[in-house]
């Protein structure tokens, strides 16, 4: 195959550089900013929680490339076993819930790696396989560089010199990479929170402001007042009334220090206060909440704020959290794809597995990453519709129907002498004019068959 083109990403001596203009924002500073984001905000931290906790409730499990294949069915089975999947306890040493609980956390950053591990055991049947023990966590602040030799295509990674121990190249055919927004050969892509980054730095600037003006405004600013007349009255010379000055000096250093919770004056010097006024801090906040609500944006998770002010509608959250799931889907379509399919440059691993154990196969036969849970449940929605749907003669209301909603909300299989007529059905749940309806529907349908 003849490459002509390029990628257009600089990958020179294993860094990225020309995608981010802003060099705090690149390779491992980054990282540390990202990390700082999610350890000291509240609104970042509840916007990934969310999002995680959704991703988290997804269940997995391979099936079949051919649902008519034998072999198909017999490498689903193996991936199934590997992966602790369908009732099967697994061979991973860490659950596949587990491993997931920090694979995830690609996505704020965006990208993690995962070092394959491998170990050979034998399978239900006693033979032995090579099966997948785990993916190692490799934490993109250990990363130092992408090895490269073409500087298009992974070959490998090398991390950073942790101690006196100098890691291991880790090669591509024993890596499984996760990369959000990937473009080119940018393997580092772009996370959930560099949108969110400036907003987060205007916030924690707009907060730090409210915090010096509490200070500020916390304990008045103590003025020291001279009575001229009242010294002269009582015969002071400048050399006391300095000394005066002096005393309230050093009390009011005292009071504002919190040293000294009163303060002590005379007819000649007392004490007033400066600038004391109410700390007005609604125009701060106000910037603070819409830097939240912005944060939430980059998560699509802006339901989290629907609620908190006194307007909004059931429907927009129901849009919010619609477009939400979806994102959250859209994730979960992206392990499955990098876990599934033919062996390739960071990504493939069930494919090394299958042609470890099995040999060569065809690509169409490969297990298939699936993943449940988080589709929006169609009946749920439509419950509260289905009896204007059947008073319309838009829906008939039968058996079939009936069993599947008994499975869809676990209430068992419909007993046999519960089976109604549509006649009967209707006439139950009419109560005005139903049993004049099924009637009149009997009656119509006798009087055709009399013409016939």
């Amino acid at each position: 195959m003849l490459v002509r083109g390029i990628t257009g990403t600089y990958l020179q001596s294993g860094y990225i550089s020309g995608k981010e203009q802003n060099h705090r924002l690149t390779g491992t500073s980054w990282v540390r900013e990202a990390e700082e984001m999610l350890a000291t905000d509240a609104s970042v931290a509840a916007s990934w929680r969310v999002l995680k906790q959704t991703l988290l409730e997804a269940t997995w499990r391979f099936e079949p490339g051919d649902q008519s294949d034998e072999l198909s069915k017999r490498l689903c089975d193996y991936a199934n076993e590997a992966f602790g999947f369908d009732g099967y306890p697994g061979q991973i040493t860490i659950p596949w819930e587990d491993q997931l609980s920090y694979m995830w956390e690609f996505a704020p950053i965006g990208y993690r790696y995962f070092e394959e591990l491998y170990r050979v055991a034998p399978c239900a049947s006693g033979e032995m396989k090579v099966w997948l023990d785990r993916f190692a966590d490799r934490e993109p602040s250990a990363h130092l560089r992408w090895e490269s030799a073409d500087g298009q295509n992974l070959d490998a990674v090398l991390q950073a010199t942790r101690g006196n121990r100098q890691p291991l190249p880790i090669p591509a055919d024993k890596l499984l990479l996760l990369t959000l927004n990937q473009t080119g050969s940018n393997f580092e892509g772009r996370g959930l929170l560099r949108p969110a980054w400036w907003w987060w730095r205007f916030k924690q600037r707009t907060s730090n402001l409210i915090g010096v003006g509490v200070e500020r405004w916390a304990v008045a600013t103590p003025r020291i007042s001279v009575n001229r007349a009242m010294a002269e009255e009582m015969g002071l010379t400048d050399h006391d009334i300095d000394t005066m000055i002096d005393r309230a000096a050093a009390q009011a250093q005292a009071y504002v220090a919190q040293e000294q919770s009163y303060l002590v004056d005379n007819p000649v010097v007392s004490f007033q206060t400066y600038g004391e006024q109410k700390l007005d801090s609604s125009h701060a906040l106000s910037i603070i909440r819409e830097c939240d609500n912005q944060i939430a944006q980059s998560f699509l998770a802006q339901f989290l704020h629907l609620g908190i002010t006194d307007t909004g509608a059931r429907s927009v959250g129901e849009v919010h959290l619609s477009v939400f799931r979806r994102s959250a889907l859209n994730l979960c379509d992206m392990i499955a794809s990098r876990v599934g399919g033919v062996d390739r440059r960071a990504a493939g691993t069930i494919g090394r597995l299958v042609r470890w154990n099995f040999g060569e196969v065809n690509p169409a036969q490969l297990p298939v990453l699936k993943h449940s849970g988080l589709d929006a449940d169609e009946l749920a929605e439509s419950l509260s519709s289905l009896s204007t749907l059947v008073q319309f003669g838009l829906l008939t209301p039968e058996d079939d129907l009936e069993r599947s909603i008994r499975q869809r909300i676990g209430a068992g299989e419909l007993p046999e002498e519960a089976n109604r007529s549509f006649f009967d059905r209707i006439s139950a749940t009419s109560p005005a004019g139903g049993g004049g309806l099924a009637l009149a529907e009997r009656y119509r349908k006798l009087m055709k068959g009399a013409r016939k």
